[in-house]
């Protein structure tokens, strides 16, 4: 796997677990967000890079099974930096700042 495939991987996979965190936590009222977002993240990660794999014909040797299993975290760290996220530390540091 090249760093520019495994960077689109990684960006458009994001983006597809902040969606499906974000739906999940509208409809089911979730408490506990990061760890949604784990979830979702390590299910998206392994399930949409094993289907890039066989799609584009990408054998599982030793590096690309090492790429596909860091992916999922790096969703994750990915998918945590959501809109709530940056508008909680905006809120947080602006608000850390008027007292």
């Amino acid at each position: 796997m090249t760093l520019t495939l495994f960077i689109s991987l990684v960006t458009a996979l994001s983006l597809v677990s902040s969606l499906i965190t974000e739906a999940i936590k509208k409809s089911f009222n979730a408490t506990r967000p990061t760890l949604i977002v784990a979830i979702v993240s390590a299910i998206t990660g392994w399930a949409g890079g094993a289907i890039v794999y066989q799609f584009m014909g990408i054998p599982y040797d030793t590096s690309n099974i090492i790429c596909l299993v860091l992916i999922a975290p790096t969703i994750w760290l990915m998918a945590t930096l959501g809109y709530d996220k940056v508008m909680e530390v905006i809120k947080q540091i602006t608000g850390s700042w008027f007292n």
